[in-house]
């Protein structure tokens, strides 16, 4: 397993922090243990999609850097969020993207 740190600042103010597995055989679900702060939001996964659009604004940070991170999150009152809804938020997104292309070709 080898490790890469990252840091997604979304244009509206959400934000992730990770900590992917670079050695991951999955090219569409990425291996994650994911952090993410969605306005004072806490969730914390296992697996996430890959997502194109966040690779945008993603940057490589250090394991210094993400855990400095973290603990300024927790620090700041962060509750832990419900997982299955983001996981639903995803799916459907996923969905539509596929759909989309289907109703294109």
């Amino acid at each position: 397993m080898k490790l890469i740190y990252n840091r997604t600042d979304f244009p509206s103010g959400r934000t992730h922090i990770l900590m992917r597995d670079a050695d991951s055989p999955s090219p569409e679900l990425i291996h994650f243990v994911l952090v993410l702060s969605n306005k004072g939001t806490l969730w914390v996964d296992v697996y996430w999609p890959f997502d194109e659009e966040s690779e945008r604004y993603t940057r490589r940070i250090s394991e210094q850097q993400f855990w400095q991170t973290f603990r300024e999150w927790r620090l700041n009152g962060l509750t832990l969020g419900n997982s299955e809804r983001v996981a639903e938020t995803l799916a459907r997104k996923q969905l539509s993207l596929k759909n989309s292309k289907i109703l294109n070709a």
